[in-house]
């Protein structure tokens, strides 16, 4: 599972990358997206399925920290 938390991180550092390009309310969906992608590509996953299952839930778990460092900065 260490994979994972690092493509989490990568994810994280390129979702504060686009926010210089993007609105910060599409930050989300541009994680979601990178997540499949990383699922699909990366992660290692038996069917396209499961791929697309471990994207979503290391997409979702970027956007959660991604939350979370945006409420500690308020």
């Amino acid at each position: 599972m260490f994979e994972a938390g690092m493509v989490v991180t990568v994810i994280i550092a390129i979702g504060q990358f686009t926010k210089l390009y993007v609105d910060s309310k599409y930050i989300p969906i541009v994680t979601m997206i990178l997540g499949i992608i990383a699922g699909l590509l990366y992660l290692p996953a038996e069917t396209i399925q499961a791929g697309i299952f471990h994207g979503v839930v290391v997409g979702l778990s970027a956007n959660g920290l991604f939350d979370v460092t945006k409420t500690l900065h308020k």
